[in-house]
């Protein structure tokens, strides 16, 4: 049977039916052909996903544009903020979107402001265009950084001068906006600060100032630039002697106790002075000359004045006053200076920063778990010897030292065992979310199956037999006339009808009915079947 031969079958059945019947079967399929394209496009909805976040308006606005061109459906979620679209067209749309240089997010175009610069620009707007651009390329920068968010640069640039003492410095101001969850270290903005300084003529890093979207000063110039490298340069070694420190008591309680067992932290106290000492030692028992001196002094008699000082002993006679010197007297002295040199012993120490002067040690270890009967775990805390004995191994690891006043700590907590949970919840979500994608189609075709079965087939049988039992009512009827006409059945081969009591007419009607069905059930006994049943509606 093709095709034609169906629909000319269907058009003559469908011509046969009453109003009511036409109907009711159109408001039937009209219902079901609702319901599977309903069901179907339950099913083929794609699911969304986050193309971007946090855009500002101007982004959002050019990227609903170019998603309108390219006619990909987009929902806008986050009150305009954040855009989603079809799962299956997420990367393909951000590489189209991005060679377009969207979105933006708050970046200006650079030194491209050059590309559409005419023959007619003067000088001043030259100069203007060449301070934004380099503001905006400045910016473009910075924002590359994972920590900043968002960045806007303002440099204020003198005027050139023919004189020397004329010349101003240039200036820079500087926000930025941290991005969601992280901080701008001062190491960050000490090279955020050098960037800015190699990349303006005449712009020292004391007239650079930054601050974020806060207010919150993060360089203000000169004053805290020693200070910011200072404070980096201590953190850096405190963080470098910490983590070297746990690394190492880590890897060993990791050996002793397994895996996730144990958790270090050390807290250390650096000293970043420079230190300079001298040491001089001398040793008293050996020494030797260094320098001697040697001074002798000698007078003969007659170089002596050796006369009593007054006017005799000078008389011309010659005579002296008593007690006088002969005049062949003489005299003299001699004098030793030595100098010794002890044996000296000088030491010089320079104690360069970062040595440790306080050791602040945390360490946690779990316990160990046995099971119940009804299958759970119980903590079983360790004991004091073994507690005593991680102490030990750490303290020789890390170079615990007393004289340093360092502390430790070792405690025994036990851990929490939500991790293989949270991996459980994780494998089970990726099921469910495989079964969600299943769920759809399978959803869709049990609708449409049942629809077929509880509400087509219905349909379709009752309206059939309606038809069949139109077209029958003429055979029925004629087949009826020429039953009773005849006469053929006698009372006496239906003994029932004489027991029944009934009149000679409806003797004969009935016997025409029975001849009528046994005639129909002969070719068609769902034919005959329809025949009874309306005669029974019709008694009823």
């Amino acid at each position: 049977m093709n095709i034609q031969d169906s629909f000319t079958q269907f058009t003559a059945w469908f011509s046969k039916t009453t109003t009511a019947q036409k109907f009711a079967f159109f408001s039937a399929a009209g219902l079901a052909i609702a319901v599977i394209l309903v069901s179907l496009m339950w099913a083929l909805a794609p699911k969304y996903q986050y193309l971007f976040t946090n855009l500002d308006e101007s982004d959002a606005s050019l990227i609903v544009q170019s998603l309108k061109e390219n006619r990909i459906p987009y929902k806008l979620v986050k009150g305009g903020t954040a855009l989603m679209i079809p799962e299956g067209s997420v990367y393909e749309t951000r590489l189209n979107l991005a060679s377009q240089g969207l979105p933006k997010g708050g970046r200006g175009d650079g030194f491209a402001l050059f590309d559409e610069t005419g023959f007619s620009t003067s000088e001043f707007v030259q100069k203007i265009n060449y301070q934004r651009a380099l503001q905006n390329e400045l910016a473009n920068t910075i924002m590359s950084l994972e920590e900043v968010d968002y960045a806007r640069v303002h440099i204020a640039m003198p005027k050139e001068s023919v004189f020397i003492e004329d010349e101003k410095p240039a200036k820079a101001s500087i926000v930025v906006k941290p991005s969601a969850g992280r901080q701008i270290t001062p190491g960050q903005v000490q090279g955020i600060v050098y960037l800015v300084a190699k990349s303006v003529r005449g712009l020292d890093p004391e007239n650079i100032s930054i601050v974020d979207i806060r207010g919150k000063v993060l360089y203000e110039g000169k004053q805290n630039s020693d200070a910011i490298s200072l404070a980096t340069n201590y953190l850096d070694v405190k963080h470098t002697t910490e983590n070297a420190l746990q690394s190492r008591a880590q890897d060993l309680l990791e050996k002793i106790l397994g895996p996730a067992a144990a958790i270090v932290k050390v807290s250390a106290d650096i000293n970043m002075d420079m230190v300079k000492s001298v040491e001089d030692n001398y040793d008293l028992e050996i020494h030797v000359v260094r320098s001697e001196e040697l001074k002798s002094e000698f007078k003969s008699g007659d170089d002596v004045n050796a006369g009593i000082a007054g006017t005799q002993s000078n008389l011309p006679t010659g005579r002296g006053a008593p007690g006088s010197i002969p005049d062949n007297a003489s005299s003299g002295q001699s004098n030793v200076i030595r100098n010794y040199e002890i044996a000296r012993h000088q030491t010089e120490r320079i104690a360069s920063p970062g040595n440790i002067t306080r050791l602040t040690i945390s360490v946690v270890v779990d316990g160990t778990y046995k099971t119940d009967e009804d299958g759970g775990r119980i903590f079983v805390p360790r004991t004091e010897d073994e507690l005593r004995n991680i102490e030990d191994a750490v303290k020789h690891t890390v170079g615990f030292s007393a004289d340093r006043e360092d502390t430790i700590s070792v405690s025994c907590i036990p851990f929490n065992q939500e991790g293989p949970e949270i991996m459980a919840l994780a494998e089970r979500a990726k099921k469910h979310e495989l079964l969600a994608s299943l769920i759809k189609p399978a959803v869709f075709l049990l609708i449409t199956l049942l629809v077929l079965l509880f509400v087509i087939r219905p349909l379709l049988k009752w309206l059939s037999k309606s038809v069949r039992v139109i077209e029958e009512e003429p055979e029925k009827k004629k087949a009826l006339a020429e039953a009773e006409g005849t006469g053929e059945i006698e009372a006496r081969e239906i003994p029932q009808l004489e027991s029944a009591g009934l009149s000679d007419e409806n003797k004969q009607t009935l016997i025409g009915k029975v001849k009528a069905i046994e005639k129909s059930s002969r070719s068609d006994m769902d034919t005959a079947t329809a025949v009874v049943k309306s005669w029974l509606q019709e008694s009823l």
